[in-house]
């Protein structure tokens, strides 16, 4: 473990299970010691402490009512602040977030596709400089940083599959001197999603962007499978997709039907160019048939992929986020009704399919989260 600022006391077992209890929102001191089994002069004692330390923050709950008001407990969000970068294929969005994900500074920088370690190191560094120097964002309040990639991360140590770069959390600790690991986008937008949906345990978080993957939030925290390897649903087969080659080394799998090059190039031809994802937007609202048609496939295509994985897990719910769902509800459309066709009914009418208002916002709260359980003693 890296060092940490003198100024900064990570808390105890006792008081990160008491931290971790407060996840979900604020509790009275009769609640904690209800769900600890504590007695109520030890729950007392320590929730003072983590007030005193910086760590909680107490309101007064009144309600109208004759008395002294209650008190109730809350995690400061300014305990502690949180470097998101997040790669994406040609850019690094670098982020400075506190504990309940609210943005304080941001910044995009371009990244050459060829680059390697010691670049995406270097602009990582870059980024932080910057964003530190900003006021209110004191380098000496940041204390851990959630690092997004596009790619399997196996083990929460080094990223697999992805260009030529290796990231260690172990390294980027002594690098930076904060707390470090490193996470699957998707995996990140999928907890960003499930926080805040006190009915949803389990979260199926479908990213449709340059590839196509998924992040699994279940009960238990994320299912990240073998060498993380778990979500990449973009190299599922599918009949539909042929024999063309993809870069895993197979043929025929989802991304090379249903991704944004793969949309692009479908739709593009000498009369009508369409470039970019912004061209197939203009497309979509101006009612261009092929292109509605075209998000419509899409659609179908991801859920003829997911639907033994929508089977097998019964998630909650499902969540599709990416520059995909940003031009109206076709392909959300497609899913649902692939959903409704080859899945029973009793799950297929149950399980909401809706789309993701910002994926960034989504990987940042889902950052804030792993960075908490970073800086909590283990239970």
């Amino acid at each position: 473990m890296p060092n940490i600022p003198v100024a900064f006391t990570v808390p105890d077992r006792d008081g990160s299970r008491l931290i971790r209890a407060l996840q979900g929102g604020p509790k009275s001191r009769a609640e904690l010691t209800a769900e600890t089994g504590w007695s109520r002069n030890t729950v007392a004692a320590k929730l003072a402490r983590l007030v005193d330390i910086g760590w909680l923050m107490e309101e007064r709950d009144d309600h109208g009512m004759r008395g002294r008001p209650s008190a109730r407990y809350a995690i400061d969000p300014d305990a502690a602040l949180i470097y998101v970068p997040r790669f994406e294929l040609v850019g690094v969005h670098g982020t400075i977030c506190t504990l309940d994900g609210r943005v304080l500074a941001a910044s995009t920088r371009p990244l050459r596709r060829d680059f390697g370690s010691e670049q995406a190191v270097a602009l990582m560094g870059e980024i932080l400089d910057e964003l530190t120097a900003l006021p209110g964002v004191e380098r000496e309040r940041v204390r851990a940083m959630v690092v997004g990639v596009p790619g399997p991360v196996a083990g929460m140590s080094q990223t697999v599959a992805w260009t030529n770069v290796g990231l260690l959390p172990e390294d980027l600790g002594q690098r930076f001197g904060l707390i470090a690991a490193v996470e699957n986008d998707a995996n990140l937008m999928a907890l960003g999603e499930r926080r805040g949906r006190s009915a949803v345990d389990s979260l199926l978080y479908l990213f449709a962007h340059t590839g196509i993957g998924a992040g699994l939030a279940l009960a238990g925290g994320l299912h990240r499978g073998m060498s993380g390897w778990a979500g990449e649903i973009g190299h599922i087969p599918l009949p539909a997709a042929g024999d063309r080659p993809c870069p895993c080394g197979n043929r025929g799998c989802l991304a090379t039907v249903v991704s944004n090059p793969a949309l692009i190039r479908s739709l593009s031809t000498p009369e009508r160019p369409v470039n970019s994802i912004d061209d197939l937007r203009r497309l979509v609202l101006h009612g261009d048939l092929d292109a509605i048609v075209a998000l419509r496939q899409a659609g179908r295509h991801i859920g003829d992929a997911i639907v033994g994985l929508v089977v097998g897990l019964a998630p909650d719910a499902i969540v599709v986020g990416g520059h995909l769902t940003q031009v109206g509800d076709h392909v959300l459309v497609g899913i649902r009704e692939v959903l409704a066709q080859k899945t029973p009914p009793a799950i297929s009418s149950r399980i909401p399919v809706t789309g993701s208002n910002d994926h960034g916002r989504a990987a940042v709260l889902g950052a804030a989260e792993v960075a908490l359980d970073l800086l909590l003693a283990s239970d």
